[in-house]
């Protein structure tokens, strides 16, 4: 079977995608059930260790800057006061 793209989806129907083979209806998400998975994960992390993770992830080569909303606007105001 070939592929369709995103764009090739946006040009048809919803019935024509439900009648593709192997199509998974999308349903809309219970707020109850995100909420609660939501506090879950949240207390989960509360338990980790955060100098063990990132540890761990500096071993693995991973990227452990802060690449937040308000560090990615810091780091471009402090490019533009040096040009």
């Amino acid at each position: 079977m070939g592929h369709l793209s995103i764009r090739d989806l946006q040009k048809i129907s919803g019935e024509a995608i439900s009648a593709l083979p192997h199509a998974t209806a999308i349903r809309p998400s219970d707020p109850a059930r995100l909420r609660a998975w939501a506090e879950k994960v949240e207390a989960l992390a509360k338990e980790r260790d955060r100098a063990a993770d990132d540890a761990f992830l500096r071993e693995a080569g991973a990227d452990l800057t802060d690449w937040s909303i308000e560090a990615v606007r810091k780091f471009k105001a402090e490019a533009k006061r040096r040009k």
